[in-house]
Order: structure tokens, then sequence, then C-alpha cells
């Protein structure tokens, strides 16, 4: 996949998520919220390492990835 095409449908995902949090942080409070996807990616780069279709190395890169994006002065 075209690192273009990847990150468009990166950004279409995240706003799908970004339209769901307003409701989820009706009912939870925003630690349980952060701690639920924090639980789920956790999950999703096991099933995938797991599956053998990410090597720990590319699952450390996703996690310094979205810490660049967490911690980044610039909001999404």
């Amino acid at each position: 996949m075209k690192p273009a095409r990847f990150q468009n449908q990166v950004r279409l995902c995240a706003a799908e998520i970004r339209a769901a949090l307003p409701a989820l942080t009706d009912r939870h409070t925003p630690l349980v919220v952060i701690a639920a996807l924090t639980e789920h990616i956790r999950g999703a780069l096991f099933l995938t390492q797991e599956a053998q279709a990410c090597a720990p190395e590319k699952a450390k890169a996703i996690i310094r990835r979205m810490e660049q994006i967490a911690f980044s002065q610039n909001p999404l």
C-alpha cells in the first residue's frame, strides 16, 4: 500500500474514532476511555504479532509513533 493512501486511511479511521469519543466520555471518565483504548491497541498488536502479520520491531515502531503523536505540541 502506498504511504499516502495508508495515511489517508489512518486519518479517516482516526476521524471515526474521534466521532465516537464524546459518547464514550459521557458514559466513562477520560481515564477509563484512555485505558480502554490502550488495552485495545495492546490486544491488536498482540494479535497481529501472533498472526505473524507484524514483527515485534514494527509493533515497537507503532508504539514510538503513538508516543510522538501523544506528546506532540500539535493537536490532531
